[in-house]
């Protein structure tokens, strides 16, 4: 009986890994995650954005001045969870007994990469809400300037010179791989998933390509300008088993239960998630602050050349 070596904890663990390994596009942005998400919360979590200090001078004949001081004062970006991602799937006693040999095979991986599907999609979708640059010029024979272009942009809102991604179509990979832009990240520390989508370095910026974009679809970004916030739903005590976990930067809930009107097992997995472009704080020269959104998107068919 196949079924009979299911152990709920370790179907768990095995989705969450899954989960960490298919990820791809979400797997460059920022996650906020926790497990049992309850009620009384709402639906909005505040994800915490770095404190930006200057610092301060003062000669070093002034002893005996007061020094000014400054208070921490950490901000938030409401992040509002849209989504209930899940997958249920019905199954009989007889495809327990006679069918599914492999339970994490047959029924865990399909589930978890349909789920895997969905957010993807939602971090695609929440990227092309950003608007358009008209300002950066692309060349097809050169399209490695137009990475050199971005590049600056970003470094000169303030961000490190380290995490900065680009995700782009089709077509604009298939430009670049014939400009001999891409330099081989093999070797990096990339995951296995992340070498399977095609990464290589251009300018600065780990490139990936991605057949949700558009074919002349590039957005370029820093690690933080994302955040896909998820959520575990609270595990039922009704169910005969239900769990929540949360580690590898997600969070999921598993229900293992017994539906009586059609006599089946059924399997649910399921997250609460949200996805949006996060303002980050830019220090000017001056002392001064003021938010921007440290991504660029760029339409290759409708910039100048």
């Amino acid at each position: 009986m196949p079924h009979s070596f299911v152990i709920p904890e370790q179907v768990l663990s095995t989705a969450i890994a899954l989960v960490r390994d298919d990820l791809m596009l979400a797997a460059t942005v920022n996650r906020d995650y926790e497990d049992a998400f309850g009620g009384g919360k709402g639906t909005v979590v505040n994800v915490r954005t770095p404190n930006t200090l200057k610092a301060r001078r003062r000669a070093m004949t002034a002893d005996g001045t007061a020094i000014v001081t400054d208070t921490i004062s950490e901000s938030t970006v409401p992040v509002e969870m849209t989504q209930h991602v899940y997958s249920a799937v019905d199954v009989s006693d007889l495809q327990m007994r006679m069918d599914i040999a492999n339970f994490t095979r047959q029924v865990t991986v399909p589930q978890v990469r349909g789920i895997v599907e969905d957010l993807e999609n939602l971090v695609t979708e929440t990227m092309q809400a950003v608007p358009e640059t008209l300002t950066i010029t692309y060349d097809p024979a050169k399209p490695q300037l137009t990475f050199t272009k971005a590049r600056k942009a970003l470094r000169d809102l303030g961000l490190p010179s380290d995490g900065l991604w680009a995700a782009v179509g089709t077509g604009v990979y298939a430009e670049l791989v014939d400009a001999s832009a891409l330099t081989d990240v093999s070797q990096s520390g990339s995951t296995e998933a992340l070498r399977n989508a095609n990464v290589g370095r251009v300018r600065g910026f780990m490139t990936m390509e991605n057949n949700r974009l558009e074919d002349d679809e590039i957005i370029f970004y820093g690690r933080d300008a994302f955040t896909l916030a998820i959520r575990a739903p609270f595990p039922p005590d009704g169910a005969a088993f239900s769990a929540s976990e949360s580690a590898n930067g997600f969070a999921l809930t598993w229900v293992k239960d017994y539906d009586s009107n059609v006599l089946k097992d059924r399997s649910i997995f399921q997250t609460y998630a949200g996805c949006k472009a996060m303002p980050v704080k830019r220090l000017a020269k001056d002392g001064s602050t003021s938010l921007v959104t440290p991504a660029i998107r760029v339409l290759t068919s409708t910039v100048p050349a």
